[in-house]
Formats: C-alpha cells, structure tokens, sequence
C-alpha cells in the first residue's frame, strides 16, 4: 500500500511541474461549461426576418410590429414580391419570411371563413428552425388574444392557419443539418492532431537535431511535414464524403470542384494552426491537449448548434476568427442550399484570410525555434 501511495506522489509532483497540462486540466471543463451555457442559455434571438405584407391593414402591421419588436426576430426586409421573397432565403439574407395575403384581416373577422398566413423557414439548421416556427406561432396567437379583447367577441371565424415551406429541408430532417457540420469537425480533428503532432514528437524522440541538419531549409522542413497531413486529411474528406452522400443520402445540390477547392483550403488552414502547435508545445501529450481544447472551442464557436449572430458578442468576435464556423457555414451553404461563390464570398474571404495568417505565423515561428 505505501508502494502505491508514493508512486501516486510521484505522479502528483510531476503533474505539479508540468504547468500547461496543471491549467488545462483545471482551465478546459469549466471553460466548456461556461462557453455553452453563454451559448445555448439564451434561446434563440434575433433571427432575420423579412415581410411581404400584400393586405397592409392594421391587423397585419401590428402582427409585424409584434414579431419586430420580439426578441427572436430582427426585421431586416420588406419584400413586395415572391421573387424577392426567394432571392432573400437563397443568399440567406433572411432566415425567416412572413407572407400575409391580401384578404387576411378580412378573413380573420369572417365567421365562415379562415384566413392563412404563410411562412418560409431556412431549414439548414433543424434547431434554429423548429424556434422559428414557435416564435411565429407565438406572435400570431398574441395578436388573436388582442383582437379579441378589443372585439369583445368570443372567437374570430375560423381562426388563423399557418402554412409553413420549410426551405432546403423540407421535412425538417435534423440529420441533413447535423451531418453536414460533421464532415468539416471530423476533418478538423484528424488534420489537427496529425499537424499538431509532427515537430514535437521529433523533438520527444531525439531527431529533431538530425533533420535540422539535412540539405534542406526549414521552410523545406515544415512544407514536407505539411504535405504529409494534407495528404491525410484529404483522404479523410474522400472517405467523408463518399459516406455521407451514399451511405446517409444527403443532398449535395452545390458544386463539388468548389467544395473541393474550398476543402481544401480548410485543411492547410488547419495544419498552420496544428504546425504552430506542434512548436510551442513541449510534448506530445501538450499538444494534444491544447487540440482538445481547441475543439471545445470551435464546436462551441461553429454554428453547430446556435447561429453566431444569436451568441455573445465576445464570442461572435471569437466566432469570425474560426476556421471551422466558416467551413461549416461553407458545407451547409453547398450542400443544402446549392450556393455559389458570391452566395457565400464572407465565408470565403475570411477562410483565405485565416489560411494565410496560420501559416504565415508558423513559418515565421519556426524559423526561429530552437531545436
């Protein structure tokens, strides 16, 4: 028994010296905690709202009013036709429309009739849209209680009928919305590790010294480490894709030579953040613990589970710097929503943009590392 208590000292004490691994393990669980309590605690608010109000009575504008002035939504458009109302789902302008039709306040007052209201709801995100449709549902039985109170009537007609399209996902399938963020994660994960990895585990093993002193530069060092883990991570995506289009059917409705390139571009964005790792890390054992709480983070940050305009404003400054939430957003634009380059272009700017800074911080970092 003292055998084991002095080898569990022994442990303490080293544990103790090793300050990064000592902060991460007491840092990383309550960080995640904290990071999607802020993230999910506050519901769904200030989604984009657009509005075809075709009756322009008082009953329709105050059911605007009432969405406006909710904290779920944010009117951003007033449409004044169908072609409009599409153009503002597709480029994903708004993730919400209200259509009222023309008879719609009449309908309400006619006791043999029923008026509708029709609604047009981004399905890429499941989560998001089944909020959406309780928010509008919400709204429309706050304004039926007003008009009633002020009627002094029991009932109105037939009461309201909500008719939702359910653009991109038509039955609100949650797998095509959860499936399509895993491929960039997954992807994520493997090319980080790999990247991460590759320096310090020279350096753990005592040949750090011998490639150093190879006929090639340490630009030359870090592009052939480099090739390595684009060469692993583009096998990954294959196998991903492949899986996902055949073995789970979902729908790819964009171009595959753009969502190859811009895979592409995501994977070496990721092996300059693993290369930096991979350098300022001491062992193996830190640099996978720093990729541990970096994917905490970036799951949080993605748009996984909660748009990033609907969290915190620190973590939305967070978000724009994340490769993955931009990939993510990349992945369901294409595949869900067949978009285009100019469709997405923030996307993809601030993916070329994190692309060159990652690696450009590496190389610079590296060549001036000590051995």
């Amino acid at each position: 028994m003292r055998a084991i208590l002095n080898l569990a000292w022994k442990e303490i004490i080293q544990l103790w010296r090793d300050r990064v691994l000592l902060i991460f393990l007491i840092v990383a669980p309550f960080t995640q905690l904290l990071l999607i309590a802020e993230a999910t605690g506050g519901g769904v608010r200030g989604i984009k709202l657009a509005v075809w109000d075709q009756d322009q009575s008082q009953l329709s504008q105050d059911l605007v009013r009432t969405l406006d002035n909710s904290e779920a939504f944010r009117l951003v458009a007033r449409a004044q036709s169908y072609e409009q109302v599409e153009q503002l789902v597709n480029d994903g302008n708004a993730a919400a429309v209200l259509i009222i039709p023309p008879d719609f306040s009449r309908n309400v007052m006619r006791p043999d009739a029923r008026a509708t209201l029709n609604a047009i709801v981004d399905g890429t995100n499941v989560i998001v849209a089944l909020n959406i449709l309780g928010d509008i549902q919400g709204a429309v039985n706050d304004v039926l209680r007003q008009l009633l109170a002020e009627s002094g009537l029991a009932t109105l007609g037939g009461g309201i009928n909500l008719i939702v399209e359910n653009a991109f996902n038509p039955t609100l399938y949650i797998r095509w919305s959860t499936l399509s963020a895993q491929l960039p994660f997954i992807t994520y994960q493997v090319v980080l590790v790999v990247a991460a990895v590759g320096f310090v585990r020279e350096r753990e093993l005592g040949t750090m010294e011998q490639l150093i002193v190879t006929p090639i530069s340490r630009l030359e060092l870090m592009l052939g480490k480099g090739l390595m883990a684009l060469a692993v991570g583009i096998v990954n995506y294959v196998i991903l894709y492949i899986t996902l289009t055949q073995g789970f059917r979902l729908p790819m409705r964009g171009d595959l030579i753009l969502f190859t390139i811009l895979g592409i571009l995501f994977v070496i964005t990721e092996i300059g953040i693993g290369t930096l790792i991979s350098i300022i890390t001491k062992s193996q054992q830190q640099a996978i613990l720093i990729v541990f709480l970096l994917a905490i983070l970036e799951v949080t940050y993605s748009g996984y589970l909660v748009p990033t305009e609907n969290m915190p404003v620190f973590m939305q400054a967070a978000a724009a710097v994340s490769p993955l939430q931009h990939f993510v957003a990349i992945t369901r634009h294409i595949f869900l929503k067949g978009s285009t380059l100019p469709m997405m272009v923030d996307h993809v700017v601030m993916l070329i943009a994190l692309t060159i800074a990652s690696l450009g911080a590496a190389s610079f970092l590296f060549a001036r590392a000590e051995v």
